[in-house]
C-alpha cells in the first residue's frame, strides 16, 4: 500500500504542479437534486477547461511535460474524427509548439461537432485518413510513418488511441488525488463512484489508484466504446503501469461493475431519450452534458441507482465533452 502523501508527491512531480505552466487539476463537487436525496453528487471535471475536454486534460497534464522533456517535435495522434482526445491533443500540442499529425478513422461524409472544431487546428491535408477496413492496422501504419520521420531526423512520438500510455498515468491518477481532496473539504466519503470509459485510461487509473491506496469504494464504469473484455485488458496494462510508477506490488482490484449505456448503446449513436436527458439535466441541475459521453453515463447512473437501490454517498464524474454538443444543436430530435 502507498500513502496518500506519496500518491500526491508522485503525481505533482510528473504534472509539474508547482510550476506556473501547470494545468489546473482541481474541480469542485456539488449535489444533484435526484430522487429527493441529498447524498448524490457530481464532480465537475467539465469545468477544468473550456477547450480541452474534462478528464482528457488530466492525461495531458503529465503527457505534455514528458514530451517536452524528451524534445519531441511531432506527435502522431490516433483516434476517431470526433474524439475528445484528438481535439484536446490538437490544443495542448499546438500550444507547446509540437506538431500534431492525426491518424483518423474516416474520412467523414460531413464534419460536425469535434470534427468541425478540429479543422480549426489541422488542415485536411495534414490528416492521415484510415478506412474502417484498415483500422485494425492503424498503429502499425502510424509507427511506419514515425520511423520514416525519424530517418529524417525528426523527434516523433506515437500517442495511442485515447492517450492510453504510461506517460498519461500520473495525470490520470490526479483524478483520485482530487476526489480525496473533495472528500476532506466536504466531510463526505463516497461509497459509490460512477465514471464513463472510452478507451478507459482515466477509469482504469482510478481503479488502479484505489488498489494502491487500498480504498474500498465501489466503482461503476459505463463502457461507451469497446467491450467489457477490452476494458479489463486495458485495466491490466494500467495496473502494470501503476506498479512500475510506484515500484510497489498491488493487491486485488476493488469491487467494480461495468455497464453498457442504458440507451443508444453503439458508440456515437443518439436517440430521443439521449436528447431528452440532456434537456432534463440542464433544466433540473444546471449542467450541460454531451450526447456521446457524459449524458449516457448520467442516464445509466440514474437507472442503476434506482434498479440496485444504491445507498450511501454517490459521486458521478462529469468527464466533459461539452464542445461536442455544439454539433448537435440543430438535430431534429433536439427540439425544445
Amino acid at each position: 500500500m502507498i500513502q496518500e502523501s506519496e500518491l500526491y508527491r508522485k503525481v505533482a512531480g510528473a504534472c509539474r504542479l508547482e510550476t506556473t505552466e501547470a494545468f489546473r487539476l482541481q474541480s469542485r463537487i456539488h449535489r444533484l437534486r435526484w430522487f429527493g436525496r441529498s447524498e448524490i453528487w457530481v464532480k465537475r471535471d467539465d469545468e477544468l477547461s473550456f477547450g480541452v475536454s474534462g478528464t482528457k486534460l488530466r492525461k495531458h497534464a503529465s503527457l505534455i511535460p514528458a514530451l517536452k522533456q524528451q524534445g519531441i517535435e511531432e506527435v502522431v495522434v490516433i483516434g476517431g474524427a470526433n474524439s475528445n482526445n484528438v481535439l484536446s491533443a490538437a490544443q495542448t500540442l499546438t500550444e507547446n509548439n509540437i506538431r500534431i499529425t492525426p491518424f483518423l478513422l474516416g474520412p467523414l461524409p460531413q464534419k460536425i461537432g469535434n470534427a468541425k472544431l478540429l479543422s480549426l487546428f489541422v488542415d485536411d491535408c495534414e490528416i492521415q485518413w484510415i478506412s474502417r477496413s484498415r483500422w485494425a492496422d492503424c498503429e502499425v501504419l502510424a509507427n511506419d510513418y514515425a520511423e520514416n520521420r525519424r530517418s529524417q531526423g525528426i523527434k516523433i512520438f506515437v500517442l495511442p488511441e485515447g492517450a492510453h500510455h504510461p506517460l498519461a498515468l500520473p495525470g490520470s491518477l490526479s483524478l483520485l488525488v482530487d476526489i480525496l481532496r473533495n472528500e476532506r473539504e466536504s466531510g463526505v466519503r463516497f461509497d459509490h463512484i460512477f465514471i464513463d470509459a472510452g478507451t478507459g485510461m482515466i477509469a482504469q487509473s482510478l481503479l488502479a489508484g484505489a488498489v494502491a491506496l487500498e480504498r474500498k469504494t465501489i466503482f461503476h464504469v459505463v463502457v461507451l466504446a469497446g467491450s467489457f473484455d477490452e476494458f479489463q485488458a486495458g485495466l491490466s496494462k494500467v495496473m502494470q503501469y501503476t506498479r512500475e510508477f510506484f515500484d510497489v506490488s498491488l493487491g486485488q482490484v476493488p469491487d467494480y461493475y461495468m455497464y453498457y449505456p442504458a440507451t443508444a448503446k453503439s458508440f456515437g449513436s443518439t436517440n430521443k431519450a439521449v436528447f431528452e436527458e440532456i434537456k432534463r439535466i440542464a433544466r433540473e441541475d444546471g449542467v450541460l452534458t454531451d450526447p456521446v459521453y457524459s449524458v449516457k453515463m448520467f442516464l445509466t447512473a440514474r437507472q442503476t441507482i434506482l434498479d440496485k437501490k444504491l445507498e450511501g454517498n454517490i459521486l458521478l464524474i462529469h468527464s466533459g465533452g461539452g464542445l461536442a454538443l455544439s454539433g448537435f444543436m440543430d438535430h431534429p430530435m433536439f427540439s425544445v
